[in-house]
């Protein structure tokens, strides 16, 4: 959202809820909900970026 970390600290609950609000809102969060498809796909995707990841140990 762009808030430093002492920025943050220095808001109270309800201005940091209302920023984030705000900055949802302003980003298109919210507006559509993500199928139980696009879900599905998600998660396989992510799965397999963390087992491409997982031998270059």
């Amino acid at each position: 959202m762009g808030f430093t970390p002492q920025q943050v600290n220095a808001m109270s609950m309800w201005q940091f809820a209302a920023a984030f609000e705000g900055y949802v809102k302003a980003n298109g969060g919210g507006e559509e909900k993500m199928s139980n498809a696009e879900a599905d796909d998600l998660w396989k995707w992510l799965q397999s970026k963390d087992e491409a990841d997982s031998g270059d140990f």
